[in-house]
């Protein structure tokens, strides 16, 4: 068998990549495939050119998927759909095709930026042709060659004629059946090694206790208290409930959602009735998207609920996600430890210990003309569970936008590697930080995340158990 050795991706230089994207390009799995060509060559041209991190999935949208300027992929999972079957197709390519390919290409699940990684085949004697032909001869004669038994005597009865046949026949069916038991168990090799358990150290600290454990993982969605439209399918008593709209607010209604079925099905007066239990945001549905596609991508299985539906029997249970901040998902409230940061009535992050140049502060901001938001902040807390060796992690943002942006840095190789190196600079005497918290500064275009970065990190004091 030949082994591959993954060496630093640095050592890749820039003809060895075209090279390599070409010899992809090239092949059944995606010369007949044009949006994934243009896929591969957009993000492979950005890395080439040192600008691997602006991509993003508006910018692959505009330019592989041609969507248009109002493009929203917390609505429409085109790049997400796209960048998932040429992860496959890459698969197939490098199990056929590419086998033999010294430099492999890589994207990361929850990034979009291409790594490129080389494979070193391990030295192997080169067989002289002459020994190859001459074992090919070998081969073929065990495997075909049937013994010829000597010419009988004339004298042979006739009736033994046919155990002769027999015993031939017997042992090509032999033949055959050895032959299927070696191809067997070549087949379920293989198998095992694309089975095989995943290095899993690559995700540092970060996940470490999340992995270990044999249970599934609890993820939990959050349930903001939100208005909806009132309309003919509800019952007598939401609409005794329902709430009047004054003509001001039903002109900025009609004019916010113009062509909007559900504002062209209701009444000349529209009402709105509470909605506890039916919704969840955007980023926080984005972000399952993100955890599990990493989750099962190295096996562990994955329990999804709603936070009005989570009792604490559950955390005690398992290890738990938790997507959305306390606004939005009860629970992110519960399990109280002394962190330093916290969220405020007032929708900010404060800083109970700021550090170096650390602001005391952390609010959302905005455009003053449009409204949208431009500018979002998120914390990733990693903390004891009701259950002692039991973890919860909150990942939970000011604004949709931020929990979103949480979850992709928690599932994303490059960002979980920045994350790590904070973690083990600061490793405790009793050995690697277990419980802390992470601010991200999130960047929004269009109710998107597109940068990440890390503001800061913070030791979770005294929550060590």
């Amino acid at each position: 068998m030949v082994t591959r050795e993954r060496t630093n991706v640095s050592s890749v230089n820039q003809k060895e990549v075209r090279q390599a994207l070409a010899r992809i390009l090239d092949s059944k799995y995606f010369s007949h495939a044009p949006k994934k060509q243009k896929f591969l060559r957009l993000i492979c041209e950005f890395y080439l050119n040192g600008r691997a991190a602006e991509l993003n999935e508006y910018l692959i949208g505009r330019e592989v998927f041609d969507c248009k300027e109002d493009y929203n992929p917390a609505i429409n999972p085109i790049v997400r759909v796209g960048a998932h079957e040429i992860r496959k197709k890459l698969e197939l390519y490098y199990q056929h095709e590419g086998a033999s390919d010294s430099i492999h290409l890589d994207i990361p699940i929850g990034s979009y930026e291409p790594i490129f990684i080389r494979h070193q085949p391990a030295s192997i004697r080169p067989i002289p042709v002459e020994e190859t032909a001459k074992l090919e001869e070998t081969n073929d004669a065990q495997l075909f060659t049937l013994p010829i038994p000597e010419s009988p005597p004339t004298t042979t009865p006739l009736k033994i004629r046919p155990l002769l046949v027999l015993g031939a026949a017997t042992g090509v069916l032999l033949i055959i059946v050895f032959a299927l038991l070696y191809l067997n168990f070549d087949l379920r090799q293989q198998v095992r090694e694309v089975t095989a358990p995943r290095d899993l150290s690559e995700y540092g600290q970060v996940w470490q206790p999340f992995f270990k454990s044999e249970k599934p993982i609890l993820l939990v969605l959050s349930n903001p208290v939100v208005y909806r439209l009132l309309n003919a399918g509800d019952s007598e008593v939401v609409v005794k409930k329902s709430v009047g709209l004054t003509p001001e607010q039903t002109a900025m209604l009609m004019q916010a959602l113009t062509g909007n079925f559900a504002v062209l099905n209701s009444p000349p007066n529209p009402r709105l009735v509470l909605s506890p239990d039916t919704y969840t945001g955007m980023g926080e549905a984005i972000g399952v998207q993100h955890l599990t596609d990493l989750l099962r991508t190295i096996g562990k299985n994955v329990l999804l609920k709603r936070s009005r539906t989570v009792s604490a029997e559950d955390l005690k249970n398992y290890h738990v996600v938790l997507l959305g901040s306390v606004w939005a998902n009860e629970w992110s409230g519960k399990l109280l430890v002394q962190e330093d940061f916290v969220y405020t009535g007032q929708a900010t992050i404060e800083n109970h210990r700021p550090l170096g140049n650390e602001e005391k502060i952390y609010r959302s901001k905005y455009d003053e003309r449009t409204g949208l938001l431009l500018e979002d902040y998120a914390l990733v807390t990693v903390k004891p569970n009701i259950t002692e060796g039991n973890t919860v992690m909150v990942l939970a943002g000011l604004r949709s936008a931020g929990t979103e942006a949480a979850a992709e840095f928690v599932t994303s190789k490059i960002h979980l590697n920045e994350l790590n190196q904070r973690l083990g600079q600061m490793t405790t005497p009793a050995g690697p930080l277990k419980y802390f918290q992470a601010l991200l500064k999130v960047r929004v275009e269009n109710s998107i995340p597109t940068t990440i970065s890390l503001v800061a990190v913070h030791e979770l004091r005294g929550a060590d158990r």
